[in-house]
């Protein structure tokens, strides 16, 4: 399986959004969210330099994904990110 210009694109926004995060003095990770039709749900970007270490992308969409996704459209979206994913949110996503 290869990578799309689909992939391509949400990757390079997820790279954006980290790009953002170190700008404003935090780790840089982002993450997109994209529903089955391909659609950008929901997206963030690292926010733990204020104090919150649970303020991860990937943990974000957890979070956001459980209060608007059905479980079945949570199994069928993708998250692009712009690293590999933490343990913590490695068992958020699970």
């Amino acid at each position: 399986m290869g990578i799309s210009e689909t992939d391509r694109r949400h990757l390079r926004r997820c790279v954006e959004l980290a790009r953002e995060a170190l700008d404003a003095g935090d780790e840089p990770f982002g993450s997109v969210l994209v529903s089955a039709p391909g659609e950008v749900l929901f997206e963030d970007r690292n926010r733990v330099a204020g104090g919150d270490a649970t303020r991860h992308p990937e943990f974000e969409i957890a979070r956001w994904a459980a209060a608007h996704l059905t479980p079945e459209q949570r199994a069928a979206a993708t998250v692009y990110t712009s690293g590999e994913h933490c343990p913590m949110c490695s068992a958020a996503h699970a």
